[in-house]
């Protein structure tokens, strides 16, 4: 009798353990969720107006259940608020169902929002919130973020593969802006000059035609230059070339220049850069030293290569310095000549900063300042006729 009472009571007691083990009133089902993949953030009569992108699983891998069924390509949410916050909540009073942050994949800002701190605020309220990843990507734009948001990528794929979700897969092709994401943002903006560059998008359409028209697309028009609380300025594709020879992680680029009234493209392939402070009291200035390695690409007629690599070598020159007298029009640090003193020579860097920054004028990087050697690899066996 004693024997079966215990094990009734150890059979009750093991039930008690079960029960709570079992329980998933608090799940949620995927299928029962809207995911978020884009948030953009304008600024118009003293209001932040938040919207956001929706991401269609359906599009990215088509099932049997689904493939049958019309689908909206893209939706875009939109809320207003005087905090980021309260903007996003005036988008779940009208949501019919619960919205997931755990994709979100990039910010994008209009100017007017930059303006007024709406990079800060964003950046504070996302950073603290549990669901979302340091991996989101930050852009800039002039454009509607509604347009922006609703523009699709060709043969009406999923916005999972536009340029503002996936910048790698063009910039891996074509290294014109590096994309910048959360991670390096807060590092750029925490470390001196306290200011970075973001990529400048704007829609495009011009350039892509379907059978039904002319077709809208996003593409790099340029950076915005930034610090946490304002935007300093944005600087085009045609002012901005000279950047992409400071960036250690060029993947690929094309170089056009002109010799003997010739014109010859050139595929560059890698780039080192280096930048190395010369300290004379409290006067400062820079070497840059600038390795590229190119390929020749097309030319129409015989030139020689040390004719190509010098032509070359002055182009590349001549970019870098523009890009740098652009940035001194706005003060902007854009080679990020603070930052390299602050970690060479951090005692010449108290004595001479001012709010993190460094004073910088056209005598901190003269031309005589900056070495720049071209090479072109594998030249002999790249036909240096042309084919026809």
């Amino acid at each position: 009798m004693r024997l079966y009472v215990k094990r009734v009571l150890l059979c009750i007691i093991s039930l008690m353990l079960i029960l709570p083990l079992a329980g998933c009133w608090d799940a949620n089902e995927p299928e029962r969720m809207v995911y978020i993949q884009g948030l953009g953030v304008d600024y118009k009569d003293g209001e932040f107006v938040v919207y956001l992108q929706m991401l269609n699983p359906g599009l990215i891998a088509k099932s049997e259940a689904t493939s049958g069924v019309q689908q909206s390509t893209v939706v875009v949410g939109r809320g207003r608020g005087k905090t980021v916050n309260e903007a996003a909540f005036d988008v779940y009073r009208s949501s019919q169902r619960r919205l997931f942050w755990g994709h979100l994949s990039f910010f994008i800002f209009t100017e007017e929002a930059l303006k007024n701190k709406a990079l800060e605020k964003t950046i504070d309220l996302f950073d603290r919130y549990r669901e979302t990843r340091y991996g989101i990507d930050i852009f800039a734009t002039k454009e509607p973020l509604f347009d922006m948001m609703t523009t699709l990528p060709a043969l009406k794929a999923s916005t999972a593969y536009t340029k503002l979700n996936e910048p790698e897969a063009s910039y891996k092709q074509s290294s014109f802006v590096k994309h910048v994401d959360m991670r390096e943002l807060l590092i750029s903006l925490n470390e001196p000059p306290h200011e970075t560059a973001i990529p400048y998008v704007e829609i495009t359409k011009k350039s892509w035609k379907s059978d039904k028209g002319m077709k809208p697309a996003i593409q790099m028009a340029g950076i915005a230059s930034i610090t946490a609380k304002k935007l300093k300025d944005v600087i085009s594709y045609e002012k901005m070339k000279g950047l992409r020879w400071l960036n250690n992680d060029l993947k690929r680029a094309e170089l056009s220049i002109k010799v003997k009234e010739l014109d010859i493209s050139l595929l560059v392939e890698k780039v080192k850069a280096k930048k190395k402070p010369i300290v004379k009291g409290n006067d400062v200035h820079f070497k840059l030293s600038i390795d590229v390695t190119v390929l020749l690409r097309e030319i129409a007629t015989e030139r020689n290569l040390k004719e190509i690599e010098t032509a070359a070598e002055k182009v590349v020159k001549q970019e870098v310095i523009a890009v740098y007298k652009e940035g001194l029009k706005t003060d902007s640090d854009l080679f990020r000549l603070s930052e390299t003193l602050y970690r060479e020579d951090v005692q010449a860097w108290k004595k001479i900063n001012k709010n993190g920054k460094i004073p910088l004028t056209t005598d901190s990087i003269r031309p005589s300042d900056i070495q720049v050697k071209v090479k072109i690899i594998r030249g002999e066996r790249q036909r240096k006729l042309p084919t026809l």
